[in-house]
C-alpha cells in the first residue's frame, strides 16, 4: 500500500515538471470562457427592457374590474346578489354555500357586495369559502 502511494507521488511530480506551457494555455482558455459567459450573462441580464405603461383604468382594453365580473355573475346566474344573510341571524352566506338552503326564501336578505352586508352587521359563516 506504501509502495503504491510512493509511486503515485513520484508520478504526480514527473507530471507537474512536465508541460508547463500547456497548464498555462489551458488555465488561460477556462478564463476566457468563464469571463465570456459572464459578460453574455451580465448582458442578457441588463437588457434594456421597455417600461410598462399604466393607463386610465377605463383606457384599458380588456381589463374587467372585480366588480364588474361580481355584476355579471349575479345577473347571469339570476339571482337577486352576491351574499345572502337571514334576517334573523348576524352570518352571511355565499350563493354556493350550503347554510344558505338552511334559510328560507321569506327570510332572506341579499346584498350586492361582502362590504354592504358587513356594514349591515353581519359577518361570513364558517366553512363558507368565499372570494
Amino acid at each position: 500500500m506504501l509502495q503504491r502511494i510512493a509511486k503515485l507521488i513520484e508520478n504526480s511530480k514527473e507530471w507537474w515538471k512536465g508541460d508547463k506551457e500547456g497548464f498555462f494555455w489551458t488555465g488561460g482558455v477556462f478564463l476566457v470562457i468563464l469571463l465570456a459567459g459572464g459578460i453574455f450573462r451580465l448582458l442578457v441580464l441588463w437588457q434594456d427592457w421597455s417600461p410598462i405603461a399604466l393607463t386610465h383604468e377605463g383606457e384599458q382594453t380588456g381589463f374587467v374590474s372585480k366588480e364588474k365580473l361580481i355584476q355579471e355573475y349575479m345577473t347571469a346566474s339570476g339571482l337577486p346578489g352576491l351574499v345572502a344573510a337571514s334576517r334573523n341571524g348576524k352570518r352571511y352566506y355565499y350563493q354556493w354555500c350550503a347554510g344558505l338552503n338552511r334559510i328560507k326564501e321569506a327570510n332572506k336578505i341579499w346584498f350586492d357586495s361582502i362590504k354592504s352586508a358587513e356594514a349591515a352587521g353581519y359577518t361570513i359563516a364558517s366553512g363558507c369559502e368565499g372570494l
